[in-house]
Formats: C-alpha cells, sequence, structure tokens
C-alpha cells in the first residue's frame, strides 16, 4: 500500500509545457505519435492527507503531484518552425508532503 497512491499510464498529448512555461506544440502525423508514461497521484487522494503517517501528522499532510522533464520534438504553437528536441513536463510521482509551518498544531516528538 502506497501513502498516496497513483496510477502509471502511457499518454500522447497534443501539447505539453516547457521548463519555461511555454506551451509547445507536440510533433505527430498520421504514422507518428508520441507517447509518455505518466505516474498521476489518484484523484481521490491529491492534496488530501497522507495514508499510513501518525495521526498527530495527518492535518499537516497532504499527497502532492510531482512532475520532471522528458525530451519531445516540439515547436511553438501557431508558429511555422521547424520541429526540435526540447523538454516537456510529465507527472512523474505522487508523494506525501508535510508543512511543517503548521508546527503549532501539531506537537513534534
Amino acid at each position: 500500500m502506497e501513502c498516496c497512491p497513483s496510477e502509471t499510464h502511457y499518454i500522447h498529448p497534443r501539447a505539453g509545457i516547457s521548463r519555461g512555461g511555454w506551451l509547445l506544440e507536440i510533433y505527430r502525423d498520421e504514422r507518428t505519435m508520441q507517447k509518455f508514461y505518466q505516474t498521476a497521484c489518484k484523484d481521490d487522494v491529491r492534496d488530501q492527507p497522507c495514508h499510513y503517517i501518525k495521526h498527530e501528522y495527518q492535518p499537516a499532510s497532504r499527497c502532492v503531484q510531482r512532475f520532471s522533464y522528458v525530451y519531445a520534438f516540439v515547436r511553438f504553437f501557431n508558429v511555422s518552425e521547424n520541429f526540435r528536441l526540447d523538454y516537456i513536463r510529465v507527472k512523474s510521482s505522487c508523494s506525501c508532503e508535510l508543512d511543517l509551518t503548521l508546527q503549532d498544531e501539531i506537537e513534534l516528538h
């Protein structure tokens, strides 16, 4: 059992977000479609308290989506430029995060 359950599946998006925050068109044609593995938080746990941690820490915990960057052939939208190799953001894991700014509510041992 995971403290923040996730699902992994293939995606074949038409667009992606660059490291600089730009929306990029991902290359595809009638024979070629780029596919990526993505690991996403399950809908019912995203931004919810983490499972399997001490009860007193649960109010300060939450399951958060993590991202990584992978190579893809892309170009800026509505621009007649050649496609290039660049990074796009994909969901890569779901992890438990503790917000210790709430430590007044939690007695840390």
